[in-house]
């Protein structure tokens, strides 16, 4: 990175704008707030988690994918800061960089072998022995062993995603570079339509949510609850009837398949739907106001697309020498393989992963609770992991109340002051690799854009096509069911369980993000036009303003 910047420097940050740290060594960081992760600030403990354990196992991936670098995750006044290192010295880095890229093409042709034969199964025997444990009727030496467990197993799980993750996040990367150089006045975003259109846990989950909202289309009763009724209530008021009871047994269940998640990657304070249905409940109300379609019917069009652009482009090479049309379809391969491993990764280790943790230390609150060291259960939140375990320790002892106040007002404050969006050390851009070069694609990262014209918002494009309608600002999902047909969708981001949404609205616009974010690549699946890393969209556009989104020059137009 000194090669590119001989004299680092800090950040310049606003007049005005103090940033504590709380050890004052980690101010050599470059640090990035990752707005697309977590773009509200974060609790105390959900930033303990990310430092202590998220960010040792990405490091540890990362080197097990053969990556000369290493993460760093810090939580600066209450939001959520990622930053990237080398982890070898700066001396050796040309060298360790033409290792990482042979390993990582290496791995190219095998990443949904690797992730079905050896990742996949893994996961699913940590979230079994999480599952079988009694958090309820252990005693406190047994919770507390489980806790060392669960957290040995958290950074395992981050260890996992990003082994996977990197070459998943490559393969459409160098698929989308071989195609524009294979082919003559290519437009890049076409590439991403050889690897569209293969199943994955967000297009189930979306799709097994619009089949529980046909259960109860043709009852006039059942839609009036859901349309007047605040969301918080509509439980209590469907038992009234025979219909109704029978949708609570349906959202019941549809928690229980696909409930091990919130709307937010990196926060653990969130209810998981399991514990709360209502974001099930706001997206139902979506399909129901809407009539949406079959997603899979539309699936079914994107695959049939797919199938005809891999056809025609293996036409277009037909001529060129066998090495180039290997290596194109072991790309084509590779890409597609990491589109759909982008989804389920998401479902297996970021939601799920999160949904357990967060239970372990639900128990912790419960605990904490009824010896009066916390006032609510989800207090425990506002705690960091040692101050959680040195308590347990001495029979869950203390008094956190007076801490947890201060703690919660800090956050409270930071809510209403945007990030700075860099704080520590600049070292310069990163060098071009294979594996910046997907990062970039991943969170929008560019050279700067030039300024936009009065009343336009430039940002990257996600997904083709232009459109027309009433934007709709969107934070949380607890607001999903503010979304009528053919609205656009402006938020700071979207995770996989935001993906219901795409089946309603008419365009996206994100404040964050490329075009291999989660955002992009689901409304190229959906077929909706899409602006990411649009900056400062949710700021700009008001709720209910007319704007025009235009997915292939990447802008959007206030009206």
């Amino acid at each position: 990175m000194s090669e590119h910047h001989p004299e680092p420097k800090p950040y310049a940050l606003p007049d005005n704008f103090p940033v504590t740290w709380d050890d004052p060594a980690d101010s050599h960081l470059p640090l990035d707030q990752d707005r697309q992760h977590a773009p509200m600030p974060i609790t105390p403990l959900s930033g303990w988690l990310a430092q202590h354990y998220w960010g040792k196992g990405a490091s540890a991936g990362l080197a097990a994918a053969g990556q000369p670098i290493m993460m760093h995750v810090r939580r600066v006044n209450t939001y959520y800061y990622m930053g990237v290192t080398p982890s070898v010295p700066m001396e050796q880095m040309q060298e360790a960089g033409q290792k990482a890229e042979a390993i990582l093409k290496s791995q190219l042709p095998i990443i949904a072998e690797r992730w079905n034969n050896e990742a996949l199964p893994e996961i699913r025997g940590y979230h079994d022995k999480w599952n079988a444990f009694d958090l309820r009727t252990a005693s406190d030496p047994e919770l507390l062993a489980h806790l060392d467990w669960t957290l040995e197993t958290f950074a395992r799980l981050w260890d996992i995603h990003m082994r996977t993750l990197v070459p998943a996040l490559v393969g459409p990367s160098m698929l989308q570079d071989l195609y524009t150089d294979l082919i003559e006045d290519a437009d890049p975003m076409d590439a991403y339509k050889l690897a569209q259109g293969f199943d994955n846990s967000s297009l189930r989950a979306g799709e097994d949510l619009w089949k529980l909202s046909q259960t109860v289309k043709d009852s006039s009763e059942i839609k009036a609850v859901l349309k007047n009724t605040p969301t918080n209530v509509v439980m209590t008021a469907l038992e009234g009837s025979d219909d109704g009871k029978k949708l609570i047994a349906g959202i019941n269940a549809y928690a229980q398949a696909w409930g091990r998640r919130s709307d937010t990657v990196i926060e653990i304070g969130d209810p998981s739907w399991v514990e709360d249905p209502t974001i099930v409940i706001e997206n139902l109300k979506t399909y129901l106001q809407s009539d949406s379609p079959d997603p899979r019917e539309q699936w079914n069009e994107v695959v049939a697309e797919r199938e005809r652009f891999v056809a025609d482009v293996q036409a277009q090479i037909a001529g060129y020498p066998e090495p180039v049309k290997q290596q194109f379809n072991m790309m084509v391969g590779a890409g597609q393989a990491g589109h759909w491993i982008q989804e389920d990764h998401n479902w297996w280790i970021d939601q799920q992963g999160n949904h357990q943790v967060r239970q372990v230390f639900l128990e912790f609150g419960d605990r904490l609770y009824r010896t009066g060291a916390i006032e609510d259960r989800n207090d425990v939140f506002m705690l960091l992991g040692d101050e959680i375990i040195d308590s347990a320790n001495a029979g869950f002892s203390g008094d956190f109340k007076a801490a947890i106040i201060k703690r919660r007002t800090e956050m409270d404050k930071w809510a209403k002051i945007p990030a700075a969006a860099h704080v520590g050390t600049d070292y310069g851009s990163p060098p071009d690799n294979p594996v910046t070069r997907a990062l970039g694609r991943l969170f929008g990262w560019g050279p700067p854009r030039e300024e936009a014209p009065s009343g336009t918002i430039a940002g990257s494009p996600g997904s083709s096509g232009k459109v027309t309608g009433t934007a709709r600002i969107i934070v949380k999902l607890t607001d999903a069911g503010r979304l009528s047909k053919g609205e656009i969708l402006v938020t700071p981001t979207t995770s996989p369980p935001w993906t219901p949404l795409f089946a309603t609205a008419g365009g996206i616009v994100t404040d964050t993000g490329g075009a291999l974010s989660h955002c992009a690549i689901v409304a190229r699946e959906y077929q909706i036009p899409a602006v990411v890393g649009a900056t400062g969209a949710t700021y700009a556009i008001k709720d209910g303003d007319q704007i025009e989104v235009d997915g292939d020059a990447g802008t959007v137009r206030i009206l």
